[in-house]
């Protein structure tokens, strides 16, 4: 609605903000040790040899050693079979057991359950099963040897060498930015057993990216404030090529983002806007919009305490986006994407947005704020409609911990996809179910727009009148795309882990769905999604 004269008018100025770098280690010991611990980084020797992974197969009720254990059983005459037999009972999928004194080279070997040796696909999970039961086992063993201080951990890839170098860099990755540099433990260093393959150094950087964002979205608010994550994008991406523009308040007011000034103005904090481009072919790019909302209290629309723990990864959109952008540009994919990301905090002052409060989006629709916990669609309205405006993409993304009620639904074991494009879900669920971050469909009937827009004052409320609080959000969405568009709502799985495998922290962000998206990406820079558009939600717009 008017968006043809929103692009008009819109204002293409670029100003690159001078951001004092911040150092986020508080011991003062650490010698300049890098802010993300990465879990290929060599660690410590603690006296112990290195370790070894090695995987186990079931088979029709019985247990098959991989081709890389069945070689050390070989070489140490039969020591593995024999644990194995000794320990059969207890071998199920996402377990394993360290032994010692069967390979001279490795102090200890860790024998993990890698499931059915004949897995695939699985149409009812939509699941690749194979290669997530690589991860689970591999998250297993790595943990296990890192837990006795294993420096150098080698893994038996089990015929899938991406997935288990994903899963070896995640279960190996460690958070303890804030621990005494003597009190840290050390990060085990994963390789591959046997000969190298190209597919390894790729599981490793997708691997690492999705570490990128559990350590972005783990950082304590006031060590991530929207400047100190607009700073290490410019630190990590711009040496990758990465065109990264970090815009302040000034450039945002100049843009008339009301609804992203509404959520800012209560906090201290100063927003900003961050904008990346990877360019990795010619074309239209891929417009990625993130919420990048630092801390979010709910403002006047006040959290409980207990709900707030996790809210420091309100961010995890952003985290998530910019993971994506950081793998891309190390494997060098032929895409283009363009992330836009409204960086704010949502916070109570005399200053708040307050219920009732009615602000303009940039294509000038009026937007009632009912629930000021609600900010995520807000920020993101003014982020669609600028990136769409300045970038004439192909097609619109948007990821954001927007709603409870996905958490509610799928209790974390998918996050929401929302689409008016065939084809680009069935390219999302395959790489959801490739990358072990299954998505799931939800629909964008007009029996959800009706509930946002059933307020004869205004075009449309932020919260609505219904119940499905996740497809509420993505119909607020919806009024600010045109074209093929996928919005996905990763509230159940992009924070703390509340349903996880072997080879993440329960305790810690999860950085899910990075590598979906990766995946994802990967997909499209190959062209294979099909035509299947649903009629274009601005067909019957001005």
């Amino acid at each position: 609605m008017l968006f043809s004269k929103f692009v008009s008018r819109v204002v293409h100025k670029h100003i690159y903000f001078p951001i004092i770098k911040r150092s986020c280690c508080s011991a003062s010991t650490c010698g300049g040790a890098p802010p993300v611990p990465e879990a290929t980084t060599e660690a410590r020797d603690e006296g112990g040899n290195p370790g070894l992974v090695l995987g186990v197969f079931e088979e029709s009720g019985s247990f098959e050693l991989t081709s890389a254990a069945a070689e050390v059983d070989q070489k140490s005459g039969g020591k593995v079979s024999q644990k194995l037999n000794e320990l059969s009972c207890s071998m199920k999928l996402g377990t394993a057991f360290v032994i010692t004194d069967v390979a001279p080279e490795y102090g200890a070997v860790a024998l993990a359950s890698y499931g059915p040796k004949d897995a695939g696909w699985n149409e009812l999970e939509q699941l690749d099963e194979k290669r997530e039961n690589i991860r689970h086992g591999v998250g297993a063993g790595v943990k296990a040897l890192s837990a006795r201080r294993c420096a150098r951990v080698a893994v038996d890839a089990g015929g899938e060498p991406a997935a288990a170098a994903e899963a070896a860099a995640l279960a190996a990755w460690r958070f303890q930015e804030f621990r005494s540099c003597t009190d840290r433990d050390p990060v085990s260093s994963v390789s591959m057993y046997g000969p190298p393959d190209p597919s390894w150094a790729t599981g490793s950087i997708r691997g690492e990216a999705q570490n990128w964002a559990r350590y972005l979205s783990d950082m304590p608010a006031n060590k991530m404030t929207p400047v100190d994550m607009a700073q290490a994008a410019l630190d990590t991406l711009c040496p990758l090529g990465v065109k990264v523009s970090c815009r302040d308040r000034t450039w945002i007011e100049a843009q008339k983002m009301e609804a992203l000034l509404a959520v800012a103005r209560g906090s201290c904090e100063e927003p900003m806007f961050l904008e990346c481009e990877y360019r990795g072919t010619n074309g239209p790019p891929v417009l990625l919009a993130a919420k990048g909302v630092t801390f979010d209290s709910g403002g006047l629309c006040l959290k409980r305490p207990e709900d707030m723990v996790e809210n420091r990864g309100s961010m995890a959109g952003a985290a998530v986006a910019l993971a994506a952008i950081k793998a891309l540009a190390l494997m060098k994919v032929p895409v283009n994407v363009v992330a836009v990301i409204p960086l704010c905090e949502n916070m109570i002052s005399g200053q708040c947005m307050k219920v009732g409060d009615m602000v303009r989006a940039l294509n000038n629709l009026s937007i009632q704020i009912e629930d000021t916990d609600m900010e995520g669609r807000l920020v993101l309205a003014d982020a669609l409609l600028y990136g769409q405006a300045a970038h004439r993409p192909a097609l619109v993304l948007d990821v954001a911990t927007l709603t409870h009620g996905i958490l509610l639904a799928t209790g974390g074991g998918a996050f929401g996809a929302f689409t008016n494009h065939a084809g680009l879900w069935g390219a999302l669920r395959a790489a959801g179910g490739g990358a072990g971050d299954r998505p799931w469909r939800l629909p964008l009937w007009g029996y959800y727009q009706r509930q946002i827009t059933n307020e004869p004052a205004v075009d449309l409320r932020n919260k609505g009148s219904g119940l499905a609080t996740a497809c509420l959000g993505a119909a607020f969405l919806k009024n600010f795309v045109c074209g093929d568009w996928l919005h996905l709502d990763i509230t159940g799985v992009g924070k703390l882990a509340h349903s996880q495998p072997p080879y993440l922290d329960q305790r810690r962000m999860t950085g899910r769905p990075a590598r979906t998206l990766i995946y994802l990406f990967e997909e499209i820079s190959k062209g294979c999604l099909k035509k299947e558009s649903d009629p274009s939600p601005c067909a019957n717009k001005d």
